[in-house]
């Protein structure tokens, strides 16, 4: 079984990074990103900037939907994901982690996305290419998983410096089971 991750190229202004690094966050949408210290969470701060111009809300690291966590921890993302995918589908989901977590190592991707309304959830892993962050299989395969198990969009969110667009291709991701 083959799943295709589109992947996205998001810009920033030195302004933008100048401003996190010293501190100033007050544009800062999710409370565990903006307290996160120095450079920390930028590229997630991007990369969630960017959805909310879409109409997007973001949830950045506190959430849990494959089951690696006691229920409960999130408050906010369980509500989120129990309106969107009901009770059951949300606890049978939960499960996945216990029942592979030994063998196969999988991460859910840094950011969860939400429609307000309850009309959408998708999920992105930001690479910042200024850090040199590369892609791991175990987030790629957390990403296969959402989009299989969950029919949710997923992506990857490739952080860059204005002008430095061309450095990276815009080329989907192809992962087999």
């Amino acid at each position: 079984m083959e799943i295709l991750i589109p992947t996205r190229k998001v810009t920033f202004t030195k302004e933008q990074y100048s401003q996190w690094k010293s501190g100033s966050r007050d544009d800062c949408f999710d409370s565990y990103c903006k307290k996160l210290p120095g450079t920390m969470g930028f590229g997630e701060y991007i990369a969630g900037k960017y959805f909310e111009s879409l109409g997007y809300e973001w949830i950045h690291h506190d959430y849990n939907l494959l089951g690696g966590n006691k229920l409960g921890k999130y408050p906010k993302a369980e509500a989120i994901f129990r309106r969107y995918f009901g009770d059951d589908r949300f606890e049978k989901g939960r499960q996945l982690y216990p029942s592979f977590s030994k063998s196969v190592r999988i991460e859910e991707p840094d950011l969860m996305l939400y429609k307000q309304d309850g009309s959408e959830i998708r999920f992105a892993e930001c690479k910042r290419h200024d850090t040199h962050d590369k892609l791991r299989d175990s987030q790629i395969r957390g990403l296969a998983l959402l989009k299989l198990l969950f029919d949710c969009p997923v992506e990857v969110i490739h952080v860059l410096e204005e002008g430095k667009e061309g450095v990276i291709e815009d080329s989907p991701i192809q992962w087999g089971f």
